[in-house]
This record gives structure tokens, C-alpha cells and sequence, in this order.
């Protein structure tokens, strides 16, 4: 067994298992999956017809398989799955696109890979947020700035963002509204500006000002301000129902569920609902033991 024939059963091999193939889905009509086992241990040489039906359905430049520098390499491994990385995030198939990226050498890794990977770890972060996954969500942010370091294509906007998701996330248990939580500035692809109003609105509620943002009907971020303005008003029983109907909602934004369960157990308080108060603040002492950071 040549040094060559090895190394060119162990590229295909390397390659097939990074793209998720079975031998047997390799070797399709064309060739035998025992042979393609033979050639991938090294045990037979490929004819170049072989080769040349392998590679396309690697979807690899057959030169790939005779590159001897670990460059070379790298560079083939890049070509052959930058098509397949842009069409996944064409679909918005983020989860995709990360194992992609981190499947490549750090050598090719350029602006626009740096570029993909960093959106598409700021989103998952967003999901894992979304699903009171608040240490994973962080841990996505860090892998997201670590990325945005290696491309000119990550602008101020894109770690003004990180900055931003990261602050929301680290006081997802707290009542505490900071003047970034409430800056419009930060507003854009990744911070919807309406959760920046709804903070802004929150701190007026609390300063006891005019809340500067109206909400569309029925949206979860009006019932709570609706619900907050009922309670200023001394319109205490209304208040409490509405909060204990989002308390209750599984759909309401993860940003707010720690505060709506702290403003029930505050008008169940005020209202003299004592059970209620007691649930409330054991709900809420059960978020913040699941989900601080």
C-alpha cells in the first residue's frame, strides 16, 4: 500500500463522514460499497473514472484527493462546501451553517465564512434565549464576537447587537431596566426596536411619566403596560387578571415573564390575595433558579 493510494482513501472517508454519507449512499449504482470500503482502508487504488464519479458525488475537484500540503487541503475542503454553506443560510438553516463553518480549517476561514458564522451564532443565541436556555444563549454570543473579530463584513451594528442581546440575557432575572436596555440606538436586525420601546415604556411606567410608545392591540407587550397602567390607577383587581393571564400564556416573550410574575405577586400583595402572592413569588424564585446565568 503506497503512501498515496492511503491518503487518498482517507480524504474520501474524511470528506464522506463530513458530509453525513453512508458508504453505501457514496457508492450508489456505480460502484460496490465493499470496494469503496476497500479504497477508503487503503486496501485499493481508484481508477480515475473511479475517482472522478466519487468526487462529483462529493461534490469535490478530484485534484482535492492528490493535494499534499495540509493548505491544500484545507483550500479543496472550503470549495467543497462554500455552495452548500450559502444555500443554507439562503433557507436560514443557521444550525447548518455553524457545523459547516466549524468543520473547515482555521486557514480558510475569511470575511465571509467569519461573516455567516457570526449571524448564525447571534440567532441561535436568540433561540436558545427564547427557550430559557440562558447559558447557551451567552455561550452563543461569545462564539458569535470570537467570529466577528475575523471579518470586515461584522460592522459596529453587529457588536452593538452582541452588546445589547448580551445585556438582555445576563438580567433576564432581574427588574433592573439599564439606559442600553432602553437606547433605540441599538435598535436593528437582530434587536427589534419594539422590545427597546417596551423597556422605554417600563421606565417611564416606573419614573411615573407619560409611557412615550404606544403597541398594537392586544400584543403581549400592551397587555403589560395596559395591565402596569391599570395598577398605577389603583385599578388593582383588573391589573392582577391580566397579569395572571400572562403569567399563565407560554407564549409571552421570555424578557417578560420574570417581571410579570414579580408585578402579580406585587398587585397580589396590594389586592390582599395572599396565595396568589405566595405562588407568584415561588414561580418567580423557580425562574431565576433555572434560568440565571
Amino acid at each position: 500500500m503506497s503512501e498515496t493510494t492511503y491518503g487518498i482513501g482517507e480524504k474520501i472517508k474524511e470528506l464522506r463522514l463530513k458530509k453525513g454519507m453512508t458508504q453505501r449512499e457514496l457508492a450508489g449504482d456505480k460502484i460496490t460499497r465493499n470496494m469503496l470500503s476497500l479504497i477508503e482502508s487503503g486496501n485499493a487504488s481508484p481508477s480515475i473514472p473511479t475517482l472522478q464519479y466519487i468526487s462529483e458525488r462529493l461534490r469535490t475537484p478530484i485534484a482535492y484527493f492528490f493535494s499534499e500540503t495540509d493548505r491544500d487541503v484545507a483550500i479543496f475542503q472550503k470549495m467543497s462546501v462554500i455552495d452548500e454553506l450559502k444555500e443554507n443560510f439562503k433557507l436560514k438553516k443557521y444550525a447548518e451553517c455553524k457545523s459547516i463553518c466549524t468543520s473547515l480549517s482555521d486557514q480558510v476561514i475569511d470575511d465571509e465564512i467569519a461573516y455567516i458564522l457570526t449571524y448564525s451564532h447571534i440567532v441561535c443565541a436568540k433561540e436558545k434565549a427564547a427557550l430559557l436556555d440562558m447559558k447557551s444563549a451567552v455561550r452563543e454570543l461569545d462564539y458569535a464576537t470570537a467570529a466577528s473579530r475575523r471579518s470586515i463584513y461584522c460592522d459596529s451594528k453587529v457588536s452593538d447587537s452582541i452588546r445589547y442581546l448580551r445585556e438582555l440575557f445576563t438580567s433576564i432575572c432581574s427588574d433592573s431596566l439599564t439606559d442600553l436596555m432602553c437606547d433605540l440606538n441599538f435598535s436593528g436586525e437582530f434587536v427589534p426596536s419594539e422590545m427597546i420601546q417596551y423597556f422605554s415604556a417600563l421606565r417611564a411606567i416606573e419614573r411615573e411619566e407619560a409611557t412615550p410608545f404606544s403597541f398594537p392591540k392586544g400584543s403581549f407587550h400592551e397587555r403589560h403596560i395596559y395591565a402596569l397602567t391599570l395598577l398605577s390607577e389603583d385599578r388593582v383587581n383588573e391589573a392582577q387578571k391580566r397579569l395572571r393571564e400572562l403569567s399563565l400564556n407560554p407564549d409571552t416573550p421570555y424578557y417578560m415573564q420574570y417581571r410579570v410574575l414579580s408585578d402579580l405577586e406585587n398587585a397580589a400583595n396590594i389586592s390582599g390575595d395572599y396565595r396568589l402572592a405566595y405562588s407568584s413569588s415561588r414561580r418567580r424564585l423557580e425562574f431565576v433558579k433555572k434560568n440565571r446565568i
